[in-house]
């Protein structure tokens, strides 16, 4: 008897210890907390304005800037003509990417996607994709599509067996390689871009592509969570 009663206690005192780390196991990862800098909280203090709108309205003016380099450039790169030829359009977009590189010689990564930017962006992803959702719920369905989409993305690459893409400013997105489909739920969710710019999802990181360019003006590394 003495044993029975033991053992009973003691069952109870291994679940107890052993549920918290089986409910850490299932829970998905936790939302990116916000980080905004104290520059931008000062100035937000100053003008009596959110900070949360300053951060957005920074992004705005960076890829207005990044707009003016595209233009100025699209006037002196041939122009570009609708065909569907593969070559003409190779050569088009190599010419006006060849002219932005030039003019963005210094650019780096994080100079239109600031870090707080980039934290910005990865806590407005983060509902889509990782965030906390009962079952059964529109928001469970919502995920689910996303990540299927995703990763029906990444099995096309793997079988188109195109080149790398290399996560780097100015580079060129591989021609021969699929450019993925960007879940239209992850569209809603972030700053709307000109439609000379293009939301891409490579793996995890999410990347901004000059769409007539077909090169890389900034990246998100981590995007998803």
């Amino acid at each position: 008897m003495n044993v029975i009663r033991f053992a009973g206690p003691a069952a109870l005192t291994f679940a107890i210890l052993a549920s918290p780390a089986t409910a850490q196991t299932k829970a998905g990862p936790e939302p990116p907390k916000p980080r905004v800098s104290e520059a931008t909280k000062q100035k937000a203090a100053e003008q009596g304005a959110n900070p949360e709108a300053l951060v957005l309205a920074d992004f705005q003016k960076r890829i207005d800037a990044y707009m003016t380099i595209h233009k100025e450039a699209a006037k002196d790169a041939p122009p570009l003509k609708e065909t569907k030829n593969p070559a003409e359009i190779k050569a088009a977009q190599d010419a006006l990417g060849a002219t932005i590189r030039a003019a963005r010689a210094m650019a780096k990564q994080g100079d239109i996607v600031t870090p707080e930017l980039q934290n910005k962006f990865r806590r407005l992803m983060y509902p889509v994709v990782a965030g906390p959702a009962q079952k059964g719920t529109a928001e469970r369905e919502v995920q689910a599509d996303v990540k299927e989409e995703l990763k029906e993305n990444t099995e096309e690459r793997k079988e188109e067996s195109g080149k790398p893409v290399v996560l780097k400013v100015n580079a060129t997105y591989p021609p021969d390689t699929p450019l993925p489909t960007t879940p239209p739920q992850i569209l809603m969710n972030l700053p709307k871009l000109p439609e000379q710019l293009e939301y891409r999802i490579i793996g995890k990181n999410l990347i901004i592509r000059d769409v007539d360019a077909n090169i890389i003006v900034d990246f998100v590394p981590n995007a998803i969570q």
